[in-house]
């Protein structure tokens, strides 16, 4: 695996350790500004990190009615892009705070180097 393989594969992670906290503001520091949410219904534009926090604190909202707790990483596939780009494809475990699985999310990432590290710039959740 390539430098920037594991970097991306660190990222995705952390990513996971900081979603689990629930906290939109730490999550939306992960995010590109702006960055793109692509699902079946269409494209999301979050143009700042206010607009990743919005979106983020109506999902944790969501998840917490269904008692979630925290996330893992299951399958994870990295495509370096570039120096600067890279995709990876994240299987996401979402557990309960009784640890029974909640939920199998897959998610494709498109991710830029940026002066601050990687960020987040595509999110486009999808079926396995």
């Amino acid at each position: 695996m390539t430098e920037t393989a594991d970097e991306i594969e660190q990222f995705v992670h952390e990513y996971a350790e900081k979603f689990s906290t629930a906290d939109p503001e730490v999550i939306a520091t992960h995010f590109h500004e702006p960055a793109t949410l692509l699902t079946g219904d269409g494209a999301i534009v979050l143009e700042r990190r206010a607009d990743v926090e919005i979106l983020f604190t109506e999902i944790l909202d969501g998840l917490r009615e269904r008692d979630y707790d925290f996330s893992e990483v299951g399958d994870l596939d990295v495509e370096v892009l570039g120096p600067d780009r890279a995709r990876a494809t994240v299987e996401w475990i979402r557990y309960t705070t009784t640890g029974e699985e909640l939920e199998h999310l897959v998610a494709t990432h498109l991710f830029r180097r940026t002066e601050d590290g990687w960020k987040m710039a595509v999110l486009a959740p999808h079926e396995d």
